[in-house]
């Protein structure tokens, strides 16, 4: 019994030795875990200190590149004070529900609107954010903070018409098909300060294998009153964008050309204005489609016009975005001018049964309609014209879908197409004459993919279906157009 109570004294005195070592361990073991801890605290604000310098120093030299000057980094006390009324502006100046509708509406007017003022449409958001996005990887800066971009393209064309063997002036003129460099384009952009651009499109081989100034043209936007100015070589603004290489006859007839002038445009919600003034467009023979021999009454392409009759223009539209029920746009707009000397010479000596009246007026007008919902696009224009004794109408409508491939690798979409269009001339038909197709009135479908390959390489394939009135025998002139591009 006795020694049972020493071992439990013993086994006491133990665990108070224990206890008591352990007590005096904790805060040792709490002052390092302190000094660690505080360690890395220190550490850490030491790398944040060498980010920030790094920082600061990338941040002087882009400031240097982009000619600014350096600005002394401000007090703790002003930089706090400046944040707070830089907030409180913010809160000021917060738009309202009703302002973003307006500016979400005023957007889609001018996206819609510009889309369609573009050499070939484009396809939908998603490319516009890549043309976006490569367009902005290949600016290049200059010493004055000027940007530059130097792109274009190359087009091969394949194309082949029916034989016509009746009528002289729908001879083929490449019977039995040929190949041909249609297109090799270079094109130069420059981003200035102060919200203007520069764009010029030189055509070293143009369809007529010609070197020619095709565009070349100064933006000055973001002016008083949301308006902005195009000053230079240009195209018309109711010119509208296509998918298909192929011109409709509405467009080879009234504005397949480039004229020299200013076009001022303007933006108030939905609602949009043009108003232009020009050298005019000469009128020309012009090949419908790519074979030259069958032709047409249109526009002058390979000069321009530098003592014309000046031509004055004017357009009103709106363009509204209906959310899931699509975009809408629609444009009227109308042309007065006068007819120069070559434009009468031509319409006497060159189109049969026209006569010898030296009326010098133009007057055109028309209207175009555009709707889009998801990867559906739907377009028409109408354009009656009168120049000199001449009337003139034409109008057509398309409609294409696109479709999208994920995981192909040599095809990303493909766009089926189909347009139907019209242009009838008020002269006595002519068909025997070597220039009798500038008489006939005219009737074409077309039907037509476009594929993109891959990214920057396009692909289309068209067939036109071609129906005149002669005033004689039918013609036999349906042309079938592969054509492969590269952009650049």
């Amino acid at each position: 019994m006795k020694r049972k109570k020493n071992f439990c004294a013993i086994w006491n005195r133990l665990f108070v030795v224990a206890l008591i070592v352990l007590l005096a361990a904790i805060p040792s073991a709490w002052s390092q875990g302190d000094k660690s801890d505080g360690d890395r605290i220190d550490k850490l604000e030491k790398e944040n200190a060498q980010l920030r310098q790094m920082i600061e120093a990338l941040q002087m030299r882009l400031d240097r590149v982009e000619g600014k000057k350096e600005q002394e980094p401000a007090k703790e006390e002003d930089s706090g004070k400046k944040k707070k009324k830089k907030d409180e502006k913010k809160e000021e100046s917060a738009p309202s529900e009703a302002d973003q509708v307006i500016s979400a509406t005023e957007a889609a007017a001018d996206k819609s609107q510009r889309r369609r003022t573009e050499e070939y449409a484009v396809e939908s958001e998603v490319e516009m954010e890549q043309t976006k996005g490569k367009k902005e990887e290949a600016w290049l800066p200059s010493l004055r903070g000027e940007q530059f971009q130097l792109g274009g393209r190359l087009q091969v064309d394949y194309y082949d018409r029916e034989d016509e063997t009746l009528l002289p002036s729908a001879f083929p003129e490449n019977p039995g098909g040929t190949f041909k460099v249609d297109e090799f384009r270079l094109s130069l952009d420059a981003d200035f300060k102060n919200k203007i651009r520069f764009h010029s499109d030189i055509d070293f081989v143009d369809e007529e294998g010609n070197t020619r100034l095709l565009e070349s043209y100064i933006d000055f936007d973001e002016l008083p009153l949301n308006s902005d100015l195009r000053v230079g070589l240009q195209p018309q603004f109711f010119r509208p964008a296509r998918f298909t290489e192929n011109y409709p006859l509405a467009g080879t007839a009234f504005w397949r050309g480039r004229d020299i002038g200013a076009t001022w445009r303007g933006v108030y919600g939905p609602v949009y204005a043009y108003a232009a003034v020009s050298n005019g467009l000469r009128l020309n023979d012009k090949a419908v489609g790519e074979d030259d021999s069958v032709k047409a009454i249109g526009v002058d392409e390979s000069s321009i016009d530098m003592d014309g009759g000046k031509e004055w223009s004017g357009g009103l539209g709106a363009a509204y975005d209906l959310g899931a029920y699509g975009k809408f746009d629609l444009l009227g707009f109308a042309l007065i001018g006068d007819l120069d000397q070559n434009d009468l010479d031509f319409l006497q000596t060159a189109v049969p049964g026209y006569g010898q009246s030296n009326n010098d007026n133009r007057e055109w007008f028309g209207g175009n309609l555009e709707y889009d919902i998801e990867e559906w696009d739907f377009f028409a224009q109408i354009i009656s014209g009168r120049d000199g004794e001449m009337d003139r109408t034409g109008w057509y409508a398309e409609l294409s879908r696109k479709f999208t491939f994920s995981g192909l690798k040599y095809l990303n979409s493909i766009r089926p197409l189909v347009r139907y269009g019209e242009l009838d001339v008020d002269l006595n038909k002519r068909p025997y004459s070597a220039d009798g197709s500038l008489t006939w009135d005219r009737r074409q479908w077309l039907f037509a993919l476009i594929s993109e390959l891959t990214r920057n390489v396009n692909f289309r394939a068209e067939y036109a279906l071609n129906q005149e009135e002669t005033g004689g025998p039918d013609v036999q002139n349906n042309e079938l157009l592969f054509q492969l591009e590269i952009v650049f």
